[in-house]
């Protein structure tokens, strides 16, 4: 009987790749779904098909990246409105392009032939910003103090000058709602921005009935006027027909904040927080003020102005990693954020004053590269989400979360920064005491009308999935959304195919 050859071991080798291969690329598999996977498809639908979110536009996708199987999927092909789910696209864009380990510079510069005279430095100070969305007035108190130290001087003669050149003009995304610029979420944008460009305002009972309530700003700050017409009520009140109410003077442009209605002899102090007008005058007024507190006076005003090129430079403030920015854009889902990085990006690239123009052109290049995202198939006019000109789909962010997750060089530093469920972020209050707790990541996405929930979970056998549930079209609050998206999460963590 003839002895058949066995193929050595690469032969073999060999032919399993290409049988693979043919069989739709590495780790596909055609097969049916397994007995777990149909019954996780029937809980998806049972939950998906209530009869609450029957008014609802629902589409959502799970996908395992390590198959690449789709365990489910809904209308996963349409178009929504992604909120701030649009910033995962912003930080994949970020990370491909200035890196994690990019920092932000902010400057003091003073006149090339400025010159002291006793206890006088005679020079305007440029104050010079390049964007950073994460100063604080600790910051700029960082900043007077090396003034201080190194100009030895009490008097400064001359202004405060703020260069927010670095970066356009342009205070506002395309597609933002013109009544929500007095809220902290909607604030302008300028290369100069402090404290996300808005104040806290505590507002407290007054010391008796009928007096005038207690109203306190932080930070500190000159640069916002209030007139306060709200009183102390009696402790036990219960009327709503005066409610509180804390107003910024947005249509004139101004930093005027009114303060109207009741608040009860018995309450807490409420926070509220407002934007203000002019960021790039409102940090240099703070800035004016640290320098004052460190006993230096500015005989000049607060202006805006430009650097000239032979200043010297006094004092940098260098940011810490752009890895900060990125937890602030996602975990806090900051919109201020997502629109600095945006033009950020911009000027990284092109060299030249950083715009949203360019900064969405080099993102939809990145998609491409990074995706091959077609830039017909969705529209992103802003980089936070805030803008009603943005669509995309369950697939396209799949797609993207897909493709982190394989990324050794980003892919870390963008799961980082997403809210945990139950611990951090968005998330905080969310799928708190389930399996989804301290496992599921997510961006959380939020507009009137509109809820997203799109990120990683890992199942009760450790299997990583991938997920994305948009939900648009519904009159009222979020929670109905919120609850679904919320047992979605936790089906998901207990999923196991054993």
């Amino acid at each position: 009987m003839k002895e058949i050859p066995v193929p050595p071991a690469s032969v073999l080798l060999l032919v399993l790749a290409l049988l693979v291969l043919a069989c739709g690329g590495p780790m596909q598999f055609r097969g049916g779904p397994s007995g777990p996977e149909r019954r996780l498809a029937e809980d998806m639908r049972r939950i998906l098909d209530h009869p609450d979110l029957a008014p609802m536009t629902v589409g959502v996708k799970v996908v395992s990246p390590v198959t690449g199987r789709t365990l489910f999927s809904r209308h996963s092909d349409g178009l929504f409105h992604p909120a701030s789910n649009t910033k995962m696209f912003t930080a994949v864009g970020v990370l491909r392009t200035m890196g994690a380990d990019y920092r932000y510079l902010t400057s003091v510069y003073a006149d090339g032939d400025a010159y002291a005279r006793g206890d006088t430095l005679y020079t305007p100070l440029y104050l010079f910003g390049r964007g950073d969305p994460l100063l604080e007035s600790t910051h700029l108190d960082s900043l007077a103090a090396i003034v201080a130290e190194r100009c030895g001087a009490r008097v400064i003669a001359g202004d405060i000058v703020v260069d927010a050149a670095y970066l356009d003009g342009i205070p506002y995304g395309e597609g933002w709602m013109w009544d929500d610029v007095q809220y902290s979420y909607s604030a302008a944008l300028g290369a100069l921005s402090v404290n996300g460009n808005s104040v806290m305002i505590g507002i407290s009972p007054g010391a008796a009935v009928g007096a005038p309530v207690t109203v306190r700003v932080e930070p500190p700050t000159a640069s916002v006027i209030f007139e306060v017409q709200a009183l102390t009520a009696a402790a036990g009140d219960t009327s709503t027909v005066d409610p509180l109410r804390v107003e910024r003077d947005w249509p004139s442009r101004s930093n005027t904040i009114r303060v109207t209605g009741r608040l009860r002899m018995d309450a807490e102090e409420r926070a509220y927080y407002r934007s203000v007008e002019e960021p790039g005058l409102y940090a240099g007024n703070l800035f004016r003020e640290k320098l004052q507190a460190r006993g230096i006076r500015v005989t000049g005003p607060v202006r805006r102005g430009t650097t000239p090129t032979r200043a010297r430079a006094l004092a940098t403030y260098r940011s810490p990693p752009v890895t900060g920015a990125l937890a602030r854009l996602l975990k806090d889902s900051s919109n201020l954020t997502a629109e600095l990085l945006v033009k950020t990006m911009g000027r990284h690239e092109t060299g030249e004053t950083g715009t949203a123009v360019d900064g969405l052109a080099v993102l939809r290049r990145v998609l491409a590269d990074y995706i091959g995202l077609d830039p017909s198939a969705y529209r992103f006019a802003d980089g936070s989400g805030l803008s009603w000109y943005n669509y995309a789909s369950p697939d396209q962010i799949v797609d993207l979360l897909t493709a982190a997750y394989h990324d050794k060089a980003i892919g870390d530093s963008f799961r980082d920064a997403l809210p945990i469920a139950g611990v951090d972020g968005s998330l905080k209050n969310r799928m708190k005491d389930t399996v989804a707790m301290g496992n599921l990541r997510a961006k959380t996405g939020t507009l009137t009308g509109v809820s997203c929930l799109s990120g990683y979970v890992n199942t009760l056998d450790g299997e990583p999935l991938v997920f994305s549930i948009m939900m648009n079209n519904f009159v009222g609050p979020a929670s109905t959304a919120r609850r679904t998206q919320d047992e979605i999460g936790v089906l998901l963590a207990g999923f196991s195919r054993k």
